[in-house]
């Protein structure tokens, strides 16, 4: 009895079209999966200025200042982020704050200043240099 022998040297080969076929339906799958339109924003009115005066309001102006190390100060009294919405908004009502980063100061830093003001409620906040 002669038995034909199993494998015959060749492997078999692996269709190319079903795996392209995976690739395009996990692509698919995960663009629609994804949302890129679901920012979450605040409204803030920013102005940058060059440390002059020119608001024409009678309210003095609150300073916030970052320094390098990331330390607050309002008008030199060092105050923790945690507490600066709240410190402007008992101690300073209806002042235009002015934000000036001290040389050096991590935009990280006062990107983070920024949002504690605006989800805080201030809103009125200017850039000086």
């Amino acid at each position: 009895m002669q038995l034909r022998e199993r494998n015959s040297g060749t492997s078999p080969m692996i269709g190319l079209t079903p795996l392209i076929d995976v690739v395009f339906i996990l692509l698919i799958f995960f663009m629609l999966a994804s949302s890129f339109l679901d920012w979450k924003g605040f409204e803030m009115s920013v102005s940058i200025t060059d440390g002059r005066s020119t608001s024409q309001s009678d309210t003095r102006p609150v300073t916030v200042e970052v320094d390098v190390n990331g330390g607050l100060a309002i008008n030199g009294n060092a105050v923790a982020l945690s507490n600066l919405a709240s410190t402007l908004l008992r101690d300073h009502e209806g002042s235009p704050v002015r934000l000036r980063p001290v040389n050096g100061a991590n935009l990280q830093r006062l990107v983070e200043v920024m949002d504690t003001l605006g989800r805080g409620g201030v809103t009125d906040v200017e850039f000086i240099e």
